[in-house]
């Protein structure tokens, strides 16, 4: 038998066989039809999202999109029915089954020609600890802008590298109240050394 004959027939497996590894995966595997009903989902979501796949099957998937992503899911959906080759990814809250809104991102891809999956897959997982790292890099960062943009005081922001001929201080930052002082912008000393700028040895 030779490898061609070998690899259609490996290929040549029913629908069950395909059921059965998606289901063994650990993204959540959904299919929803042209309007946007779930079709399938796989058991995975009982560990991401709580339910029984049975709770889905047959509702609208935007039912469980948070009021305030529903359009952003509707455009990915009509995104890729219009242009059946490309794929879209979308981030959105989906109602976990305890009612709490857990961050999902979704890669969808147009299969309705598909004779097997006959809809749109989407291949989801969950971000909200993601997301959750990014809203507290953000109020992090606004805190630390706030308390820059506050001071009276003169304050440098450096970053500090190693090389080889030991520890370089760079400008990466300097504060307002420095710059209305001296007339020097960080835009005109950002990445060079104080030596530099300050003509030390």
């Amino acid at each position: 038998m030779d490898n061609e004959t070998t690899h259609r027939e490996n290929n040549n497996h029913k629908p069950e066989w395909y059921r059965t590894l998606v289901e063994e995966v650990n993204d959540l595997v959904t299919v929803v039809d042209t309007d946007g009903t779930i079709t399938y989902v796989s058991p995975a979501i009982t560990r991401i999202l709580g339910y029984d796949p049975g709770e889905l099957v047959g509702h609208e998937g935007l039912e469980f999109v948070h009021p305030e992503d529903r359009e952003r899911n509707a455009d990915a959906l009509e995104a890729v029915l219009s242009n059946p080759s490309e794929s879209e990814t979308v981030e959105v809250r989906f109602r976990h089954a305890d009612g709490s809104w857990r961050w999902i991102e979704a890669t969808m891809r147009n299969r309705v020609d598909d004779d097997i999956i006959d809809g749109i897959l989407l291949s989801s997982r969950d971000i909200t600890e993601r997301k959750e790292h990014e809203r507290e890099a953000r109020e992090l960062a606004e805190e630390y802008e706030a308390v820059l943009n506050s001071v009276e005081d003169a304050i440098f922001l450096m970053n500090v590298e190693e090389d080889g001929d030991g520890v370089r201080f760079e400008f990466e930052r300097l504060s307002p109240s420095y710059e209305r002082q001296t007339g020097i912008t960080t835009e005109e000393v950002q990445g060079q050394t104080p030596q530099a700028v300050f003509g030390e040895e």
